[in-house]
Order: structure tokens, then C-alpha cells, then sequence
């Protein structure tokens, strides 16, 4: 199982409005959780943990708010 970071875009609703999902993927969970709250932490907002999504969050005003969420991946969808 390998792990990817996914940046979710939100509108002022808190409706996904984009996903990307980043490379590098991730041998270790630790290690993209630890890449999502430096993303979170580089936007020039408030940024923190969202224990009810396991997730890093940041808001940028005026500009949207945004997720970072680890999921997992199979290595056979890496592969194929």
C-alpha cells in the first residue's frame, strides 16, 4: 500500500471545487501526513488539523479554503 497527498480546493460553501492529487506517492503514511501539514502550513493563512476529516486545512483570504487529505493507494494501481 502506498499513500498520496490530495489538495482539495473549496468554495465558500465548503463544496469541493477541484482535487489534484501530488507526487511524489508515499511508502510511509507518516511521511505524507507529515508533507500535508507542511503544505497546510505554507499557505499564508491559518492552517490546522481536522481530527473529524483526518485531514490539514488552511485558509488563504480571500482566496479558498483548502484540504489536505492522505489516501491510500494500492500498489497495483501504481503499477498498472
Amino acid at each position: 500500500m502506498l499513500f498520496q497527498l490530495v489538495q482539495l480546493e473549496l468554495n465558500h460553501k465548503g463544496e469541493v471545487i477541484a482535487a489534484t492529487a501530488t507526487q511524489p506517492l508515499f511508502e510511509l503514511r507518516q511521511d505524507a501526513e507529515a508533507m500535508a501539514e507542511f503544505a497546510a502550513a505554507r499557505c499564508q493563512g491559518d492552517y490546522g488539523y481536522d481530527a473529524d476529516r483526518d485531514c490539514w486545512w488552511a485558509c488563504n483570504y480571500p482566496d479558498p479554503m483548502m484540504r489536505f487529505v492522505v489516501q491510500a493507494v494500492p500498489a497495483l494501481d501504481v503499477a498498472a
